[in-house]
């Protein structure tokens, strides 16, 4: 008898794991092929011929944000909008680093966790989008231009 409950709760370990990760599969597929078309977009409309990262924006519109390399080893960046749209490409060395915008934010707000940093674009053009929670554990959003580093916009105390 003890047999016959290890080999069931064995087999319904099996089925849960196998359809956890049928579900993460099926989920990210949409994610995924969004990606493969703004990468294919890449490279046939940009300059970029390798890739270093892919990431997600998702503003006032959605963007596939695509760092990489062009033949001559410079950084670059690629905003490929969600639907039908010109690819906004800019030189990484034309705007601020990623710690530069951090600095900026830990100088001005203070943060008591930063959650995320991430590249996107909006009506001003390239920002920086930074999450954070600030001392009262409120969740704020502060935004640069990735341009200048001059403050955009903020979204406090949600």
């Amino acid at each position: 008898m003890k047999k016959w409950i290890t080999i069931i709760v064995l087999l319904f370990i099996v089925i849960g794991i196998s359809a956890s990760v049928l579900l993460y599969q099926v989920s990210r597929n949409p994610l995924d092929h969004q990606r493969d078309l703004a990468l294919k977009r890449v490279k046939d409309e940009t300059a970029i011929v390798k890739v270093e990262d892919t990431s997600f924006y998702n503003g006032s519109k959605s963007y596939v944000v695509v760092t990489g390399e062009n033949e001559q080893k410079e950084k670059l960046v690629a905003w490929v909008p969600d639907k039908k749209g010109k690819i906004i490409e800019k030189k990484w060395a034309n705007g601020i680093t990623k710690d530069q915008a951090i600095n900026k934010l830990n100088d001005e707000k203070k943060p008591k966790e930063l959650l995320s940093v991430r590249l996107g674009y909006e009506s001003v053009g390239p920002v920086w989008e930074m999450t954070y929670l600030d001392q009262q554990d409120n969740l704020n959003y502060y935004y640069l231009l990735f341009s200048s580093g001059e403050w955009w916009r903020k979204i406090e105390n949600l």
